[in-house]
Order: structure tokens, then C-alpha cells, then sequence
């Protein structure tokens, strides 16, 4: 069995989405990919970019039977690196094709942080629904709290803890 792999789209990748994953994932438990280190285009119909960063992470999706997405909530929705790599996703229906199809059966879930006491309605919309449409299955969310109130953000962090050991197994 492969390790989860860990996509992590905050544009800070030392922020508290950061630490929500090493929570969850202690070193050595997942394989991380952290977007912003990645030169990765926008969606194009024509695929001139084709040949850029995208192209070395969809492989390791197609590998991974676990995929964990980790995202602070920006705007009530997922942060603009995400958001650009759910949009290239869809090379994985076109011209990567059979790297697409391989991510049936896979298991996703979705980390994410911010200060609101709950998620925005309909946040994990694009992640249950993009897992749908691959043939993937949405097993859910860990939500980290990190706003102000300590013992509320201790309370999420074992929860995160609690999360990451339930993949990793």
C-alpha cells in the first residue's frame, strides 16, 4: 500500500494549512505535494501547457490509492493554487486521459483551515463533486479552527490528529 498523498494548495506553505497537514500526516506517513513550489498554468482548451508541472503531479495521483487536498478557505472557497489545479484536472479527461480513469476507486478527502466556526456552506461541493465525476470516493473533511479561541483550536487538532490516523492506517 502506497502512502496518501497530500496536495497542499495554501499560497504560504508554512501557514496553519501547513500545520493542519503535519498534524494529520506526521513525517513519513504521506507523500506531499505543495503546489506553490510547482509552475502550474491555468486551464487551457488548447493544452499549451501541457508540459508543465501539472504533468509531474497527475502521475502521482494515478499511484496514490489516498489523496488528501489541504486548502485554507479563501473567499468561502478554496485558495486560488487549488483552484487552478482542480481546473487542470480536467486535462486528466482529455489529453492525459488514462491517468484520469486511473483514479477510480481512489479514496479523497479535503483538509481545511480558517477562522470561521464552521465551513462555508457548500465548500466541499467541488471536492465530492470532482471525486464523482472521476469515480473517486469523497470520504469527507477535517475543518481546523484557527482563529483566536485557544480551546477551540486544541479541540480541532486532535480532531485533525484523530483524522489523519484513520487515512494513514
Amino acid at each position: 500500500m502506497t502512502l496518501p498523498l497530500v496536495i497542499l494548495g495554501s499560497a504560504r506553505s508554512d501557514g496553519e494549512t501547513r500545520r493542519a497537514v503535519d498534524l494529520a500526516f506526521p513525517p513519513g506517513t504521506a507523500e506531499l505535494v505543495v503546489l506553490p513550489n510547482f509552475s502550474i498554468g491555468g486551464y487551457d482548451y488548447r493544452h499549451f501547457n501541457a508540459n508543465d508541472a501539472f504533468g509531474s503531479i497527475a502521475p502521482k495521483m494515478a499511484e496514490a490509492d489516498r489523496i488528501v487536498f489541504a486548502t485554507p478557505v479563501y473567499w468561502y472557497a478554496m485558495s486560488a493554487p487549488l483552484k487552478i489545479f482542480f481546473d487542470r484536472l480536467d486535462d486528466m479527461t482529455e489529453n492525459l486521459k488514462a491517468l484520469g480513469k486511473s483514479l477510480r476507486d481512489k479514496s479523497v478527502w479535503m483538509i481545511a483551515t480558517g477562522t470561521e466556526n464552521v465551513l462555508p456552506e457548500g465548500f466541499e461541493v467541488p471536492f465530492a463533486r470532482t471525486a464523482g465525476y472521476f469515480g473517486m470516493r469523497y470520504r469527507g473533511c477535517a475543518y481546523l479552527y484557527t482563529g483566536l479561541d485557544r480551546a477551540r483550536r486544541a479541540d480541532g487538532e486532535v480532531a485533525l490528529v484523530r483524522f489523519g490516523e484513520n487515512i494513514i492506517i
